[in-house]
């Protein structure tokens, strides 16, 4: 199976729009962690997502974002103002995937 891209500036900017918003609420990831795990069952790993080394997935970028108590598409408003490099401009269409596939190639 063929490893998966990670395009780097969405990884940070995701990263740092958790980050921001747990700071929010006030609380330690070990603290979130457990409160979401007493309420749902899952622990989010909430300090995973807090490094741009991760690859997080849909599913779980959504249970974070419902834990955090914000929608997917106002959590995306925040990631694409964290890197403006991640709004669409027909101009750069595929720049950063691309980059990303050469990065992963040459690995």
């Amino acid at each position: 199976m063929r490893k998966q891209i990670k395009i780097k500036e969405l990884s940070e900017a995701i990263s740092n729009v958790i980050k921001t918003l747990y700071k929010k609420k006030g609380s330690a990831i070990l603290e979130e962690n457990n409160e979401y795990y007493a309420e749902i069952g899952k622990n989010l790993g909430l300090e995973r997502y807090t490094s741009s080394d991760h690859n997080v997935t849909c599913s779980k970028l959504f249970a974070i974002c419902d834990f955090l108590e914000i929608s997917l598409s106002d959590f995306f408003k925040l990631v694409e103002k964290e890197n403006t490099m991640l709004v669409f401009n027909k101009q750069r269409k595929g720049e950063l995937v691309k980059n990303a596939y050469k990065k992963l190639d040459s690995k």
